[in-house]
């Protein structure tokens, strides 16, 4: 087939460079997912088929976990959308505010698929780097940048994927005040930060958050997400969306996950704890660690940190080598997992740094 059957968009498309599915006997330290899912999941995944007849569609609107959701986020159902994963949530959101030539604008490094969805999709992207060691967003050129000239939809990251830095709310309040258009903020990993913006929905009807069961629910394989704006932008979300997106499995997975909230609590704790000790460790062997408030540390290793990542990966350990990205040159992101796992990763790299 000749170049000239596919979209202007399809033709230049290439393959975004996704971590690879479970690799047996490898640690995962490069993806941001958690160690072990909910106890509580063990005994539905025993009854599955009882519980969830495979064989019949589910709830389209996902009404169950949407009345959870919302007590979770203390907000009205209403203003929640449930979507098959934090990337679909992406596209739905490019779809709904962008049309073709649209400008969206992103706050590099961040999380790419900002960019892919939105320029698929066909808009314009507009940079807006973070700024200085601690990679902070420039407020004043965000706003300025949007009342020059016509921008759609800004993208922000709180807590920031890769660099685990935040956004004070009282800046992301001012953005979503000034800037005079749709922002959406991705609060994936909030549950290792403890600030949220979602209270601003009320107040603000050019406002959306974005949400994922991956990270702090621990079932990434199961790909749910959720939008949450006012009623009327949900409504908008619900007309664009697939209908039957999410399976009837999915859905019921994220229900077990928000009626164990102690669960939730508890092991968002013990990461922190261990992300803690972890930094600790990396700067005693003399690497910089940025301060992060999600499930991972950026770590810049410097000009071996190719090597290094390969040879953890000849020992099974995986880690995200990004030491050849703009901004994150000499960096790798380390997720932090389980105590035992976080042991034996130190472990290995000790050993790797012993080597002569």
């Amino acid at each position: 087939m000749t170049d000239q059957f596919f979209s202007k968009i399809a033709q230049t498309a290439v393959p975004y460079a996704w971590e690879k599915g479970v690799v047996p006997g490898m640690f995962r330290f490069d993806c941001n997912t958690l160690t072990d899912p909910p106890a509580c999941l063990d005994q539905f995944l025993n009854d599955m088929k009882r519980k969830c007849p495979i064989n019949e569609y589910g709830d389209p609107d996902c009404s169950r976990l949407k009345a959870l959701i919302a007590v979770y986020e203390k907000i009205k159902p209403n203003q929640v959308t449930v979507t098959n994963s934090g990337d679909e949530a992406i596209d739905i959101l490019a779809k709904t505010f962008l049309d073709p030539g649209d400008k969206f604008m992103v706050t590099p490094p961040t999380y790419e698929m900002f960019q892919i969805q939105s320029q698929i999709n066909g808009g314009k992207r507009i940079d807006i780097p973070l700024t200085g060691r601690n990679f902070r967003i420039d407020k004043k050129e965000i706003i300025a940048r949007c009342k020059k000239g016509r921008v759609k939809l800004i993208f922000l990251c709180n807590p920031n994927n890769p660099t685990g830095s935040v956004i004070h709310p009282a800046d992301i309040e001012e953005i979503v005040g000034k800037a005079g258009t749709v922002v959406v903020v991705d609060e994936a990993y909030r549950e290792f930060y403890g600030k949220t913006s979602v209270g601003l929905i009320s107040k603000y009807n050019n406002l959306v958050i974005l949400r994922s069961f991956s990270k702090f629910g621990s079932i990434a394989g199961a790909r749910v997400g959720y939008l949450l704006a006012n009623q009327k932008v949900s409504e908008k979300f619900d007309a664009i969306r697939l209908p039957m997106g999410v399976s009837y499995f999915s859905s019921m997975l994220a229900e077990r996950v928000l009626e164990d909230k102690n669960w939730i609590i508890r092991n968002s704790g013990e990461i922190i704890r261990e992300r803690t000790k972890l930094a600790k460790v990396f700067r005693k062997l003399g690497f910089e660690v940025y301060d992060s408030a999600a499930n991972f540390l950026l770590v810049r290793i410097g000009d071996k940190a190719g090597e290094i990542c390969r040879k953890l990966k000849s020992r099974k350990i995986l880690v995200r080598d990004l030491s050849n990205q703009k901004y994150l040159e000499g960096c790798v992101r380390i997720t932090v997992r389980s105590k035992n796992e976080n042991k034996i990763l130190v472990c290995v790299l000790k050993e790797i740094l012993n080597e002569k």
